[in-house]
């Protein structure tokens, strides 16, 4: 028995960090019963959606997922370990179900904007363009947001402010501002 197993902190491997990190994450740490009925099951299912999903990356999200929905059913939580295993692959399989939904869904947008982008001739942007956008990121981050709201996005200055939880008068003034600072900033740039 090595020194750190004698102490009680045994050296464990990535998987089984990965298992205590994640059901003590999900069980905010307040539930040791549950971390320990369901630490054992945390590699199966990361082994279960490595096997089903791509990229695979997307399998730690599936399990965490997984692991969210056995926390909220916790009282339903099986006793023996078969049917805990069981019942916790039943929920894994419509967490992948959704999953696969969710992939589907954003293959078929990025296929529509790839067409979109085709079928759109791209405008060439003027210099001037690149040198706004530079001078923008020179001012304060809540100004800048405030400034692509109204250009970028084309909201009028009242609308804005509502998005940025401020009332019009504010980002009235404010934009008024940041337009000053975006001069003197773009001719900084431009020089």
């Amino acid at each position: 028995m090595t020194a750190a197993r004698a102490a009680g902190s045994e050296l464990k491997s990535p998987a089984d960090q990965f298992a205590q990190d994640a059901t003590t994450a999900v069980a905010g740490g307040g539930d040791r019963a549950f971390e320990e009925a369901v630490a054992p099951l945390v590699p199966l299912l990361l082994r279960y959606f490595a096997r089903r999903v791509t990229p695979m990356d997307d399998a730690a999200d599936c399990t965490s997922e997984t692991l969210v929905a056995l926390w909220k059913h916790r009282s339903r939580l099986p006793v023996v370990d078969d049917e805990r295993r069981a019942w916790a692959y039943g929920i894994a399989r419509k967490v992948l179900s959704n999953h696969h939904r969710g992939r589907a869904r954003r293959d078929r947008v990025d296929e529509a904007l790839r067409t979109a982008a085709v079928l759109t001739p791209v405008e060439a942007v003027p210099d001037e363009a690149f040198i706004a956008a530079e001078a923008v990121k020179l001012l304060p981050a809540r100004d800048q947001e405030l400034v692509r709201l109204v250009v970028w996005e084309e909201l009028s200055i009242a609308a804005a402010g509502r998005v940025m939880g401020i009332n019009p008068g504010t980002a009235r003034s404010r934009y008024a501002r940041a337009l000053g600072k975006l001069r003197l900033a773009y001719r900084a740039i431009d020089s």
